[in-house]
């Protein structure tokens, strides 16, 4: 039966939620062998997140570390959190609202920051009310400061960012929420990799105004709303 995968202070539910998600990003090809991160808030001052190293695709959920907000695993665990820890703290940190993170290395998306082209301008309405503006972040080392830095600013009103050359953070009030960002996300980088193809190498066409103003209208969403 499938976890309900969403922010719960109940510890062993949240262990199996974050395998979930990390099989699926696996069987997505989101990532591989031991890429990426999840975590979850599992209380006030508490945070569940993958051990460094894991292939994520084949986790148990006792492999996964308790952490405090600034990221030391609790009294009691004996493996080492996610190497990319402090990208988790400083979202938790700039975010009273997000209760769950995702960092995966989704292909399509990735493949546009090494183009150098950008997801930015918004090409869908769903991917627009869902992500608003994809930002992507300069060039930072995996695993230094510079990243978690870099994401300080843009993490505070974003849902989803990308890094070039390296992938993706999404956020949400659940894990499921941040789970769905990232499949919107790399699904827009998938269209707009097919818009570039059947156009000859062009570019893939946004939104115009009037179809941004009759959204912002409507639904309420858009760049800025």
């Amino acid at each position: 039966m499938a976890v309900e995968f969403s922010h719960s202070a109940d510890l062993p539910r949240a262990r199996r939620a974050i395998v979930e998600v990390c099989t699926r990003m696996h069987a997505r090809g989101y990532i591989v062998a031991s890429d990426g991160n999840v975590s979850v808030r599992v209380g006030e001052n508490r945070i569940l997140v993958t051990p460094s190293g894991a292939r994520k695709g084949f986790l148990d959920p006792q492999e996964l570390v308790v952490c405090d907000l600034s990221g030391r695993p609790v009294r009691g665990e004996s493996a080492r959190a996610s190497a990319e820890i402090a990208m988790h703290v400083v979202v938790y940190a700039e975010r009273p609202d997000v209760t769950a993170v995702v960092h995966a290395h989704p292909p399509c998306a990735v493949a546009h920051t090494i183009a150098g082209l950008s997801l930015a301008a918004p090409l869908m309405p769903e991917t627009l009310c869902a992500l608003g503006e994809i930002v992507t972040l300069r060039y930072t080392t995996p695993t230094t400061q510079e990243v978690p830095e870099a994401l300080r600013e843009p993490i505070r009103t974003a849902v989803a960012l990308l890094m070039e050359r390296h992938g993706s953070i999404t956020v949400g009030k659940t894990l499921a929420e941040a789970y769905d960002r990232l499949e919107i996300l790399e699904n827009s980088a998938r269209v707009s990799m097919m818009a570039r193809v059947l156009s000859l190498g062009g570019q893939a066409s946004p939104l115009n105004e009037n179809q941004l103003s009759s959204l912002a209208l409507f639904l309420g969403c858009g760049l800025g709303a």
